[in-house]
């Protein structure tokens, strides 16, 4: 079980159950297909009567009632219960929010963040990615530390210099790298070795000098942060959404689902690349992720996630095509009268309406649209 004190970092110590069979996506020496796997269909036969009942039986039945309990039964004994949503929720909004404000308020067509320009940070973002691989640390610590990095710099609102950002980023990567349980001294070497070379000092002073700048950097951070590190990351909620729509289904769908969390994940780090935190919350953001990527499998239809008031479906698929997740348009591949009990297995897993998925789905949508139009 998760507990209660994690929050991005927390998503590691899933390491048993539904989060162990679709959460275990970071294997790299075991890569995913790019095309989807060919989803199950379910009848009234399966071996997964809840599941089948809440799909096909009509709403407010007695069939469709015990299986809606027995979902919520399952949502509830799994390592990420709704009382844990519930707490990385608040954190988020705790944090982030406020913050996100301030951004937007101060935002400007040359800068992706407040204080900190748009090239400096892709800079940033970038030594984040070759730090948390030279030092061991998970994958998932990426996005932890591109998280910490702009809610650091929002905090400091430009009372650093730009040249201090690379210690900055080393900095982050050195205190998740401390909470790991598997930390070992490699990162600490490679660390200290590196900050040495890039002040540059001569002599054997030079590991000590690193070491210690490298210490001033994490006081820093975790004065800014308030010690608050395990902050939920967009992989932490992706994750989190599929494992519980994993046990949602009893494990039905667990070959999509873990094909879902790879490309979602994989497409969530070029998106990180250009876009804060405080665009579009880590929330929001796996939210959308997360229903893109079910269309994407053939497990959602598109028209579910369509806004009438936003744009006609014609426009909508076409922006669908621009999210990275395929250059044709999904065939939802489960019978037409599934759509409705699916929908409701989402909003149970998700644990919100599909009215608010859809505008997480459009935010998505276009801001992915704005990105790669840039690029």
């Amino acid at each position: 079980s998760q507990g209660s004190g994690g929050g991005g970092g927390s998503s590691r110590a899933g390491s048993s159950g539904e989060a162990a069979s679709v959460g275990a996506v970071h294997a790299e020496e075991d890569p995913v297909e790019l095309l989807p796997p060919t989803p199950k269909h379910l009848s009234t036969s399966s071996s997964v009567p809840a599941v089948s009942a809440l799909l096909t039986a009509a709403t407010g039945s007695a069939d469709h009632r015990t299986a809606v309990a027995a979902v919520r039964d399952a949502l509830d004994e799994g390592d990420f219960p709704d009382e844990l949503l519930a707490i990385w929720s608040r954190r988020e909004d705790e944090v982030v929010q406020p913050l996100a404000a301030a951004a937007d308020g101060a935002s400007n067509s040359t800068s992706v963040s407040w204080h900190l320009p748009k090239d400096s940070r892709a800079a940033a973002v970038w030594l984040i990615s070759q730090f948390t691989e030279r030092m061991g640390l998970p994958s998932e610590a990426f996005a932890q530390a591109v998280t910490m990095l702009d809610i650091y710099c929002q905090k400091m609102g430009g009372k650093f210099d730009i040249e201090a950002l690379p210690g900055i980023c080393m900095a982050i990567c050195r205190l998740i790298h401390k909470t790991e349980s598997t930390s070992n001294n490699m990162g600490r070497r490679f660390s200290a070795t590196w900050l040495s070379k890039w002040l540059q000092p001569s002599g054997s002073a030079a590991v000590s000098v690193a070491t210690e700048q490298l210490r001033y950097y994490e006081r820093s951070v975790l004065a800014e942060l308030q010690w608050r590190i395990n902050l939920p990351t967009v992989e932490t909620w992706l994750l989190a959404f599929c494992a519980r729509l994993d046990a949602a289904s009893q494990g039905f769908f667990r070959d999509s689902l873990t094909w879902v969390v790879h490309q979602g994940i994989a497409l969530s780090r070029v998106i990180l690349q250009s876009m804060t935190v405080f665009e579009l919350k880590p929330l929001r953001f796996a939210r959308g992720l997360c229903c893109h990527g079910l269309v994407a499998a053939r497990l959602l239809p598109l028209q579910t996630l369509h806004l009438d008031d936003k744009v006609d479906m014609a426009e909508w698929e076409r922006l669908y095509l621009q999210t990275g997740w395929g250059d044709v348009l999904p065939k939802f591949s489960l019978p037409r009268q599934n759509t409705d009990g699916m929908c409701q297995l989402l909003e149970m897993a998700i644990g919100t309406e599909l009215s608010v998925l859809r505008q997480d789905s459009w935010a998505l949508a276009t801001t992915t649209r704005d990105l790669f139009s840039r690029a």
